[in-house]
């Protein structure tokens, strides 16, 4: 029996589809089932040339004619393969076409599935690395299917659904990542910057009623197959390797092990991993720098108490600012967070909220992404108890939910999409703007028209006050050299609160009128502002001085908040050192501490005045 499966992704690699293809050749016999795997281009490129890859697989199904298809399917490619099952029916009546994956993840959308597309012939629920394999064997052998776990098919008609099946046994699995199983130099030739996925584990602490990783329990792959294949992967100096656990190691004590295996055998090769904040301290943020690890995102989802207990979500708010400022001063200038949009419970001004609470907790960088509701979460299996209505059911797109109305979907994208422009073209702009109670974000950014892409520059020189604007110029101006720097450099500033700042400094500051001196900051020496040219397209504003009004009674409170630092010193030290971090917070704090004390106004209009 000749069997193919076939699958495709950005990165032209599946740790899944990888794990399937080891276990059919350990388990099934060539003589019995003569398998493949074939990698369709991912739909994003199909646009360039959709007819050439079409007729390429059409070309490779013709001649190799197999009796069994399956299609390892999620969201970026079910379309696609839909149209590639139904032609595949068409052309070969007596091909077997098998549905899998993510999106066939539970028997709620398996029957769906069956009833939707009389093309289908089988969909198999649940980790199939045990479950496919099994399904192939009695297929060749063309015995009952009854006895294949996690199978769902047509019985006079309508879809009846096999037991689930159990969980696999990681021990139980052969090993992937070794050269006469899974050779790098073909997955990195057919995807120079792929990203190779990677699991310590399976299964999350967390039960979100929204995540496909709430597996029933815990499991984790044996610490001696983990150091194998990592020493293999890194070793091969591949360019970037994602360990997907919903939480590495599962334990913290595994994660720390896992930093030192990466440490050891590490030479070039960027891991992104996502820690779990209650085993985040200083010795681990400290053991990821050695292992040359990356923390690219903390879950948020929603930072609304009601929210949270409607979708299961444990969410400790005081360890989740304290992991990331741990993680942000010490280990990744850069870390962002995820926000749901469309979560029970939620509304767009709960989002507005969320959004808030990640830059309160030093966070630089919002994700968005709308509520998906997948196969085999209980925001899909149970949809109608939560309000849930979806825009289509491939792929569960939720566009209401409870207390989410429509209108309330539509203000919170506008505001997300606003942010995510001001996130790109305005950073520091957006922190001053977030810290600024009852000031409209989005109208802010629609007046400065950055979703067009536009330089924000001119518009803020023509909307804001001479003064709030220098401030703003060059605080945008300054936060990519802050960037810029602390990507290259393993220092780690000492961080001035801006809330200390704001605290000590606003009693003063409606003085900032009468005291016109400057303090120079930072001269741009150091080549910063051809950085930014190339970056932003302008120059620095005023000559590439960041000033900052400082002077008397103002001077003299700033003092007292950054004991031990003069005037001098900060004129004259480089970018390099303490004053980057320090005087970000300048920049973060001037514009609050002007809309405090009433200096200037940030009006529901979004436009400035004073």
């Amino acid at each position: 029996m000749k069997a193919v499966l076939v699958y495709s992704n950005d990165d032209g690699f599946s740790l899944g589809v990888e794990l399937i293809r080891a276990v059919v050749a350990d388990r099934l016999s060539p003589a019995e089932v003569e398998h493949q795997v074939w990698f369709h281009e991912d739909v994003g490129s199909l646009a360039e040339d959709y007819l050439g890859h079409y007729n390429a697989f059409m070309a490779r199904l013709f001649d190799h004619r197999p009796d069994v298809i399956s299609f390892s399917a999620f969201v970026w490619n079910h379309d696609e393969f839909v149209r590639m099952g139904r032609m595949v029916k068409r052309h070969l009546p007596h091909c077997r076409v098998v549905w899998g994956g993510a999106q066939a993840n539970s028997r709620r959308m398996a029957a769906h599935l069956l009833r939707e597309y009389p093309w289908l012939d089988l969909v198999l629920r649940g980790e199939a690395e045990d479950a496919y394999s099994c399904l192939l064997e009695h297929l060749a052998r063309d015995a009952d299917l009854a006895a294949v776990p996690g199978l769902t098919r047509r019985v006079d008609g309508e879809p009846v659904h096999n037991d689930d099946p159990p969980d696999v046994d990681l021990s139980a699995l052969p090993l992937v990542f070794t050269e006469d199983r899974l050779p790098l130099e073909p997955i990195l030739r057919r995807r120079p910057g792929a990203v190779l996925a990677y699991e310590t584990g399976r299964g999350c602490r967390q039960k979100c009623r929204f995540c496909l990783y709430s597996a029933p329990k815990l499991r984790a792959f044996p610490m001696e197959r983990i150091e194998r294949e990592l020493a293999y992967l890194l070793r091969g100096r591949i360019p970037h390797l994602r360990v997907c656990d919903a939480h590495l190691g599962i334990s913290r004590h595994r994660a720390m092990e896992i930093f030192e295996i990466i440490a050891e055998h590490n030479r070039a090769t960027v891991v992104d991993v996502y820690p779990d904040v209650k085993h985040v301290d200083l010795d681990y943020v400290r053991a990821m720098n050695r292992a040359g690890c990356r923390v690219i995102t903390l879950g948020i989802q929603s930072s609304d108490a009601d929210t949270l207990q409607l979708a299961a979500r444990r969410f400790d708010r005081q360890r989740f600012a304290q992991a990331a400022s741990l993680i942000r001063r010490h280990h990744n200038h850069a870390l962002a967070a995820d926000i749901i949009i469309g979560m029970p419970g939620d509304d767009a001004d709960k989002v507005r909220e969320s959004v808030r609470f990640a830059y309160a907790s030093g966070v630089e960088k919002v994700h968005f992404a709308p509520l998906m509701a997948f196969p085999g979460t209980d925001f899909f299996e149970y949809a109608e108890q939560y309000g849930i209505e979806f825009f289509d059911f491939q792929p569960p797109l939720v566009v209401r939910s409870r207390g989410f109305g429509i209108e309330d979907y539509q203000r919170a994208m506008v505001f997300a999409r606003r942010v995510e422009a001001l996130q790109e073209r305005a950073p520091t702009l957006l922190r001053c703007l977030i810290s600024v109670p009852g000031c409209d974000v989005a109208a802010v950014a629609e007046r400065l028209d950055l979703g067009s892409g536009a330089d924000p520059v001119p518009r803020i020189e023509a909307d804001f006050p001479p003064e709030v604007s220098r401030l703003l110029l060059d605080g945008i101006a300054w936060d990519e050299a802050v960037r810029a720097q602390r990507a290259t450099t393993v220092q780690d500033p000492p961080k001035l609160s801006g809330d200390a700042l704001v605290d000590r400094v606003a009693p003063e500051a409606v003085h900032w009128a009468d005291y016109p001196v400057h303090l120079l900051l930072r001269d741009f020496t150091l080549g910063f502002d051809a950085l930014a040219r190339e970056r932003r397209g302008y120059l620095f504003p005023r000559g590439g001085a960041v000033g900052y009004p400082l002077d008397g009674p103002l001077l003299a409170a700033f003092e007292a908040a950054a004991p031990g630092i003069t005037v001098a010193e900060w004129r004259d030290k480089t970018c390099a050192t303490s004053t980057t971090e320090l005087s970000r917070e300048v920049c973060d704090s001037a514009l609050r501490i002007l809309c405090l004390t009433g200096v200037v106004s940030l009006g529901g209009d979004g436009r400035a005045g004073g």
